[in-house]
């Protein structure tokens, strides 16, 4: 739903320079007939209730969405209105007030949001409900009515003329309604239904219960609906003398009807500013074609302008005209994947998304000239700062935008392996302590000197652990069902909550997790069974080790009704901690068997990374095996690790020495994560979606998928 409400703040962001523009135009053409002022407001409707515009390069609009589809996940939101002032003004409010801590497990702007969206859709059932109840009223109302003919109504309920309906309307009259201006009442009337008056004023209170929350919205209903009242007049009094215009004004004037709250019916005679009407009515001539013609091409020019959205080429191309810049041209190299690196030393600076590179020379304020390096980022582009090291303060950069938009964000230490996402535009990095200004000398990512290519996984991928650099990746599907790896997260939400060494109820768990049949397939080697009812009671740790080591279900049951009361309470809790963390990962249970579920290689990566900073994980982590002692007589029952390439009890055919840590899951299909270490080097490796194929006896190996592939990935990216 914050999709939705997004969408619509942004079509109303872009429509407000369109009403902007007719309200300025309708001052201009006051003096022209106001049936010509309506092909603008129609402009107005067209904006606000398409879905989607066409892009031209004459387009005034700055931006097409103001506010990033992104900003609940950014670790820096801010929106991109296209205009410096208004951006230099809002976005360090945003960025103060709902950027995120880094140990907290929602973004404050996901839950603005949401209440934004809970807002919106409960103002936009208000109008809808205020519009329902006004309609029923009034027909009731009009229900004792006597006709008069066709779709003539005499009632002596009302005090004014109106029409009442959409598909089938009728005219309603008082009873007390003077004869001689009955002719003049139906003369409007009838203009009304055969410009079909009754369809556009609802629709546009239909826009006006969308876009409530926009003042100008409201002020352009109000003024259409003035509008379309003094149009409907020029309309009734066509051919009439001025003598027979004073008699349909008196007639205005008598059925005057009380000021009333804005609404989507009726249609009637006497509303909307009676006092400007007359004036209108008294002094309208018929307008000229030169006028018409006139009318009709500023409105198309205001279509061109406003109705459509600037190319987006071009809003990636804009760029302030500075007076320090001199010049600029293209490096003449295409990016690679869009990923660019910088590193000096412990710094380590990693571009995601640059969908090109330029440089400029820049002078500083001595007038000194320097070379800025500019990178051209698509939409979502992040910057990773990994491991700076910047305590002796020898090296202090910092994030510009070539726009003066973003300001500037240091690099610092504070900031360690921090991502910040960037918007559609031009970004470059500068040193703000040399005497000389420069920029960094950005590198495009190396080819990947691997060859390796995964038989069958989905997802496969290794990382430097400790510039969190990406060493190798291969995707054969964007996202890849998550099976048991959705556990993870469910461990990181429970160690936010609660220290490993409270004691968790085990001995209440549900039919379809009874544990004799559950461990009798996951231990086939191990005798007697676990039972967790029998444990009565464990903790935190025990559980968390039993669900990651060997992937067991009951145990992220019990952990799931301890931390969150049940299952879909702590489906939604890692939900929102994924969104907090991921960008491509989803959940639909606690157990990785439901549909709908997915997840990539590298948003894997980040939670085992923020795994590997929890101690308790961390120990979990390198676990080979499990023992733990039933209460009742005393009796131990050991556990050993499903990743066997970091134990050799179960299958030593995969067991690698240099191996030091991981999870491996089978659902279906195969997972294995691990980090290994060679010649003091440090990498995570995934592998995802590996195919798993058996003998007929089921145990006796013909192919274990994820640890052949995971074996030749350690040996790619290792030697």
């Amino acid at each position: 739903m914050c999709d939705v409400f997004l969408h619509f703040a942004n079509l109303s962001i872009t429509a407000s320079y369109l009403i902007l523009a007719v309200l300025v135009l309708r001052l201009i053409l006051r003096k022209v007939p106001k049936s010509l002022l309506l092909w603008l407001w129609a402009l107005v409707g067209i904006r606000l209730a398409l879905p989607v515009s066409l892009e031209s390069s004459l387009s005034l609009i700055p931006k097409s969405d103001p506010i990033p589809a992104d900003i609940a996940l950014s670790p820096a939101p801010a929106i991109d209105s296209g205009v410096p002032v208004i951006d230099s003004t809002v976005n360090p409010i945003i960025g103060e007030r709902f950027a995120p801590a880094a140990a907290a497990s929602v973004n404050p702007m996901q839950i603005v949001l949401t209440a934004a969206s809970a807002l919106w859709l409960a103002g936009l059932a208000a109008m809808l409900l205020y519009t329902v109840f006004s309609y029923f009223r009034l027909a009731r109302q009009v229900r004792a009515s006597l006709r008069l003919e066709g779709n003539l109504y005499l009632c002596d309920a009302i005090a004014t003329p109106f029409i009442l309906g959409i598909w089938n309307p009728k005219i309603y009259l008082p009873s007390g309604l003077d004869p001689e201006h009955q002719t003049y009442v139906l003369r409007h009337e009838r203009a009304h239904l055969r410009n079909h008056d009754n369809l556009w004023k609802p629709l546009g209170f239909l826009l006006l219960s969308v876009y409530w929350f926009n003042p100008l919205v409201w002020i352009g209903y109000a003024l259409f609906c003035r509008d379309l009242e003094m149009a409907c007049d020029e309309r009734a009094v066509t051919g009439l003398d001025i003598e027979e215009k004073k008699a349909y004004s008196s007639a205005l004037l008598a059925c005057a009807a009380p000021r009333r709250a804005m609404a989507a019916c009726p249609v009637a005679f006497g509303e909307s500013s009676v006092k400007s009407r007359i004036r209108n009515v008294l002094r309208f001539k018929k307008a000229s074609l030169w006028a018409a013609a006139a009318v009709l091409v500023i409105t198309a020019a205001a279509a061109v302008f406003f109705l459509t959205n600037p190319r987006e080429e071009d809003a990636a191309g804009t760029q302030s005209a500075s007076a320090e810049s001199a010049a600029s041209e293209e490096t003449g190299f295409t990016p690679l994947d869009g990923f660019y690196t910088y590193t000096n030393g412990a710094l380590h600076l990693e571009f995601t998304k640059v969908s090109g590179v330029k440089t400029q020379t820049t002078q500083d304020a001595a007038g000194q000239e320097y070379t800025q390096t500019i990178l051209l980022t698509e939409p979502g582009a992040v910057m990773t700062i990994v491991n700076p090291d910047l305590s002796d303060g020898r090296e202090t950069w910092q994030l510009c935008e070539a726009t003066g938009a973003l300001g500037s964000i240091p690099v610092t230490d504070t900031l360690a392996s921090a991502n910040l996402v960037l918007s559609h535009n031009e970004y470059y990095l500068e040193d703000v302590r040399s005497d000389s200004r420069r920029v960094l000398l950005l590198k495009r990512r190396a080819e990947d000197p691997a060859a390796y290519v995964p038989a069958t996984a989905a997802d496969a991928s290794a990382y430097d652990l400790a510039s969190g650099e990406l060493l190798y990746s291969y995707q054969r599907l964007e996202t890849v069902a998550p099976g048991h790896l959705n556990k993870l997260a469910l461990a990181l939400v429970v160690l936010e909550n609660h220290d490993p060494e409270e004691l968790v109820d085990t001995t209440a768990l549900p039919a379809y997790l009874n544990n004799r049949e559950v461990y009798q397939t996951a231990f086939p080697f191990s005798e007697p069974r676990l039972s967790l009812e029998r444990m009565e009671q464990m903790t935190v740790e025990d559980l968390l080790t039993l669900m990651l080591i060997r992937g067991c279900d009951d145990a992220a049951y019990a952990l799931a009704r301890f931390d969150a009361g049940s299952e879909e309470a702590m489906v939604s809790k890692m939900n929102q901690y994924a969104e907090s963390l991921c960008q491509d990962t989803f959940y639909t249970d606690l157990y990785g068997h439901a549909e709908g579920q997915y997840t990539t290689g590298a948003d894997t990566m980040r939670l085992v990374s923020r795994m590997l900073q929890n101690d308790c994980l961390s120990r979990i982590w390198s676990t080979r095996s499990y023992t733990c002692r039933f209460p009742d007589n005393g009796e131990e029952y050991t556990v050993y690790t499903a990743n066997y390439i970091l134990d050799n009890a179960t299958i030593p055919e995969f067991y690698d020495v240099r191996v030091t840590g991981g999870f491996a899951f089978f659902r279906g299909t195969a997972s294995c994560i691990c980090t290994a270490r060679q010649d003091g080097k440090d990498v995570l490796c995934v592998i995802l979606g590996a195919e798993r194929k058996f003998q007929e006896n089921g145990w006796q190996l013909e192919s274990y998928g994820n640890f052949e592939e995971m074996c030749q990935l350690l040996n790619a990216v290792l030697g």
